[in-house]
């Protein structure tokens, strides 16, 4: 290919001349042109020309606007050749978009390793600012991994750090707060919940962050439906959602027909309720978001169990239990489904009792508001079958859970 094939009607030849001798730099946008005429990708195409400190930011950056736009595989690309020959800041920012990465891609114990390692690099080099941030970014891996305690702890340290005035940043602010929220949520914590939501709204009003206006919708909306305002729970639900989509979040977006689906079947809408299912689970197949089809395969049995298919609503729940996604909280509502069914048919006392001692042992390290609804429904069906002692003591474990301040 001689100078001017390279060059096309975009460069000069001389321009390709000066490249050619290193006299010269492409940018981004010209480093892709050359590299689709030349067969390869820009990233390749940088690695290759030298693997000087400018051209590694100039891979790192372009690995970052990936990950901005979404192309996890083009930002892991570009990162990938970044690293071997990176030092200092950029080795640390290197590993930070590498982190961030492989959680958006769905391998958060992965990325989360790398987003320690990131943190380490950036308080030893003094950069407390990016390692604030990336303290965040480890608090949103853990919410990926569904630990709501470490989200707490890691979430109120760059909060505490924020309010010290290490750095004004009312965008990570407004991330951190609608990320408070919904830990806050998930724990049971309304009063906080609403709290940091409130605060958070009154950031959106100065800070336009569509993903973290997304997460601050999606957890209004689970505070509605806690409050039986289903209404306001699907219009909150729909506001993230639309928002999520709009960011091309499949994840988040499944999740949220995921929230839908739970919403439609509180309130007996069971037609709304299979349609919301079945959108969640086509995109979790397309993503591979596995554990959210675990859970769905969950829902679609207490969705068989309300509609009255008990046969249909034992297979659905095994499938779900036994799911090697399935995280400790599907294994305990999977189980939940199972023991109400067993105690509502033919099998012995001692049989749909030790299944629901098997889905509390499950729930085990849940939030205690989790906790409290299984030993409530225990309570239920006890009480149901006039084991009146039995029933009550259940009913104390639950207000324990939900009330630990009280003897």
């Amino acid at each position: 290919m001689t100078q001017s094939d390279l060059a096309g009607s975009d460069f000069s030849k001389g321009f390709i001349s000066l490249l050619e001798t290193g006299r010269t730099r492409a940018s981004l946008r010209a480093a892709e042109i050359l590299a689709a005429r030349l067969g390869t990708s820009a990233a390749q195409l940088m690695a290759t020309s030298g693997g000087s400190g400018a051209e590694l930011d100039l891979l790192l950056l372009r690995g970052e606007q990936q990950l901005s736009a979404g192309r996890l595989t083009e930002a892991l690309e570009f990162v990938e050749r970044v690293l071997p020959g990176a030092k200092g800041l950029t080795r640390a920012r290197a590993l930070r978009t590498q982190g961030r990465t492989l959680v958006e891609s769905g391998r958060a114990r992965a990325g989360l390793s790398v987003l320690e390692d990131a943190g380490r690099a950036f308080e030893a080099l003094g950069e407390r600012e990016m390692a604030v941030r990336t303290t965040y970014d480890r608090a949103t891996a853990h919410a990926h991994l569904d630990e709501p305690g470490n989200v707490l702890v890691l979430a109120l340290e760059c909060e505490a750090a924020l309010r010290a005035g290490t750095f004004v940043d009312r965008t990570l602010e407004l991330q951190v707060r609608s990320l408070l929220a919904a830990a806050f949520t998930r724990s049971g914590d309304m009063e906080s919940a609403d709290l940091q939501a409130r605060l958070a709204i009154d950031l959106a009003e100065d800070v336009v962050d569509t993903e973290a206006l997304g997460t601050l919708y999606s957890t209004i909306s689970v505070a509605r439906q806690r409050q039986h305002d289903f209404q306001g729970a699907v219009g909150y639900a729909r506001k993230s959602l639309a928002l999520f989509e709009g960011l091309g979040r499949d994840r988040a977006v499944g999740q949220m027909w995921h929230n839908l689906a739970v919403i439609y079947l509180e309130q007996r809408d069971y037609r709304r309720a299979g349609q919301a299912i079945d959108r969640a689970e086509r995109i979790a197949r397309a993503a591979k978001v596995a554990s959210l089809e675990a859970r769905l395969l969950g829902l679609r049995a207490e969705l068989a169990a309300a509609q009255r298919r008990p046969a249909e609503a034992q297979k659905l729940a095994a499938a779900a239990i036994e799911h090697p996604a399935a995280s400790a909280q599907t294994r305990g509502r999977g189980l939940l489904v199972q023991a109400r069914l067993l105690a509502h048919g033919k099998a012995t006392d001692r049989r749909w009792r030790e299944t629901f001692e098997a889905a509390i042992a499950a729930l085990e390290r849940e939030p205690p508001r989790i906790r409290a609804e299984a030993h409530q429904e225990y309570a239920d069906v006890l009480a149901k079958r006039t084991d009146w002692k039995a029933a009550f003591e259940q009913g104390r474990v639950a207000l324990r859970l939900l009330r630990p301040k009280l003897r």
